[in-house]
C-alpha cells in the first residue's frame, strides 16, 4: 500500500489494504577487546559467536579469582556477554552461546558485582555486535571483577554493532523510528519527509513509487535515479503495487519496458513490490520471469514483497502463513536477497493487540529459517499494529519490535 505521513491520514494506501488478502548470516567475528582490570575478559569477544568469548573469557575469570574462587567458572562459560555470575557465572553460558541480550544476563554473582561493557558499540554479547565485551572475568563469590571492554564492532546479527540494516519501518516519524531502534525506512517517495537532524532514526530509501507522469517515463525514471546515485543512496525500491488498480497500477509488460531505466551501475534495484494475493503472485511472476528470461542485462537485486494476514488466524503465533509466503518467493531463479517492506496484520488476523505481538515475535523465528530475508518493515498503521502511541510512548507491539535486532 501507498502512504505519505499523517497519523490520520495515509493517502489512498488504507483503501487499498481493503482489497489485500492474505496469503496462505552468517556473523563474522568482532575485532578482540581489551581486558579490563584483573582480566583479559575483552579478548573473549569474538562477535558473532557468543559462546566462543566464553572459552577465551576463562582468562578474565582466572585473573578475576583473585576476587572470588569462583571465578574461573565465570569465565569459562559467562564469558563474552557478560554473563551470569551466579556461582562464578555458570548461568552465563546461556546468554554467550545465544549471543542475544549478552550483557543483560552480566548480573552479579554471589557476594560481587559484574560491571558490563558494550562491544563496539553493540550492546556487548550480542552476535555479531563486535567485541562483545560485556563482562568476562565474573567475579566469584565475595569478589568483584571488571570485565574489558569490547572489540571493534562485528557483522553479525543483532543490535547496534551490526552492518547491515534489518529492522526498518514504513512512514514514521523520527522520535519513533529512534524509539525503535530502527536502522532503515522508506515512505513511498523520492525524498525524505522527515530526516532527523541527529544522526539517528535510520537510513532512507527512495521509492519510484509508479505515478503518472514522470515516474512512469523513462527519461523521468532515468532523471530520478541518477539523483539518487549523487546523494548516495545504494537501493531505490521499485513500482508499488503495480497489480492494485489503487496504486500504481502498471501492467507488466509497462513495467518491464520501464525497467532499463532503473538500472544504473552504482544503485541497486529492489523490484516491484505486488499485493500478497493471487492476482499480485500471477502479476510478480510473470515480471520475474521476464527480467530472468531477458538477455540484454535486464535486473533486479532485490525481491521486494507485501504480506498482510486478513482472515482469523493468518497471523498466528508460529507465523506459518507467512512462512508459507516466503517460500513461495524464494522458489524464483536467481537467489536474490528479500526485502519485506509492507507486512502486518489486518481485520480478522488482528482481533487484539496480544495476537499480533505473538506474531511478530514468531515472524521474527520465521525470518531466522530465511537467510535470505535481508531487510523487513511493518506498517503501523491498523489497529492493534500501531508501534506508538499518540504521546510517542512505545505500544506492547513497539516494545517487542524496539528489542529486536536492528541489524544483521
Amino acid at each position: 500500500m501507498m502512504a505519505q505521513w499523517s497519523r490520520s491520514a495515509f493517502w489512498i494506501g488504507i483503501g487499498a489494504l481493503a482489497f489485500s488478502l492474505g496469503c496462505a548470516s552468517s556473523d563474522p567475528s568482532g575485532s578482540p577487546g581489551t581486558g579490563g582490570s584483573g582480566a583479559t575478559g575483552g579478548n573473549g569477544a569474538t562477535g558473532g559467536t557468543g559462546a566462543a568469548a566464553g572459552t577465551t573469557g576463562a582468562a578474565a575469570g582466572t585473573s578475576g579469582a583473585s576476587a572470588g574462587t569462583n571465578g574461573a567458572t565465570a569465565g569459562t562459560t559467562g564469558a563474552a556477554a557478560g554473563t551470569s555470575g551466579a556461582n562464578g557465572g555458570t548461568t552465563g553460558a546461556a546468554a554467550g552461546t545465544s549471543g542475544a541480550n549478552g550483557g543483560t544476563a552480566g548480573t552479579n554473582g554471589t557476594g560481587g558485582s559484574v560491571t558490563g561493557g558494550r562491544g563496539g558499540g553493540g550492546t556487548a554479547g550480542h552476535a555479531g555486535a563486535g567485541g562483545g565485551s560485556g563482562t568476562a572475568g565474573h567475579a566469584g563469590a565475595g569478589g568483584n571483577a571488571t570485565g574489558g571492554s569490547g572489540g571493534a564492532a562485528g557483522s553479525g546479527a543483532g543490535g547496534a554493532g551490526g552492518t547491515v540494516p534489518f529492522k526498518g519501518v514504513a512512514n514514521s516519524p523520527c522520535a519513533d523510528r529512534t524509539a525503535l531502534n530502527i536502522s532503515w525506512y522508506y515512505n513511498w517517495e523520492q525524498t525524505e519527509n522527515e530526516a532527523c537532524s541527529n544522526g539517528k532514526g535510520g537510513v532512507f530509501v527512495p521509492m519510484i513509487w509508479g505515478h503518472t507522469g514522470s515516474e512512469q517515463s523513462a527519461s523521468g525514471i532515468t532523471s530520478s535515479i541518477s539523483s539518487f546515485v549523487s546523494k548516495g543512496y545504494p537501493y531505490v525500491l521499485g513500482f508499488n503495487e503495480p497489480d492494485n488498480s489503487t496504486q500504481s497500477n502498471i501492467a507488466v509488460a509497462t513495467a518491464v519496458s520501464l525497467w532499463p531505466s532503473f538500472l544504473n551501475p552504482a544503485i541497486k534495484t529492489v523490484s516491484p513490490a505486488a499485493q500478497a494475493n493471487t492476482t499480485g503472485q500471477a502479476w510478480f511472476t510473470t515480471f520475474i520471469g521476464d527480467v530472468n528470461a531477458n538477455s540484454t542485462g535486464l535486473r533486479t537485486d532485490v525481491i521486494g514483497l507485501h504480506w498482510y494476514g486478513w482472515n482469523a488466524g493468518s497471523c498466528d503465533a508460529a507465523a506459518s502463513q507467512l512462512n508459507g509466503y516466503l517460500n513461495w518467493a524464494e522458489g524464483f531463479a536467481g537467489n536474490r536477497p528479500i526485502w519485506l517492506t509492507e507486512w502486518g496484520c489486518l481485520n480478522l488476523s488482528a482481533p487484539d493487540v496480544q495476537t499480533v505481538v505473538n506474531f511478530y515475535k514468531g515472524a521474527l523465528a520465521v525470518f531466522a529459517k530465511h537467510p535470505r530475508v535481508q531487510r523487513y518493515a511493518w506498517y503501523p498503521w491498523s489497529t492493534n499494529l500501531a508501534l506508538t502511541n499518540s504521546d510517542g510512548s512505545l505500544t506492547a507491539l513497539g516494545t517487542a519490535y524496539a528489542a529486536a535486532p536492528s541489524y544483521k
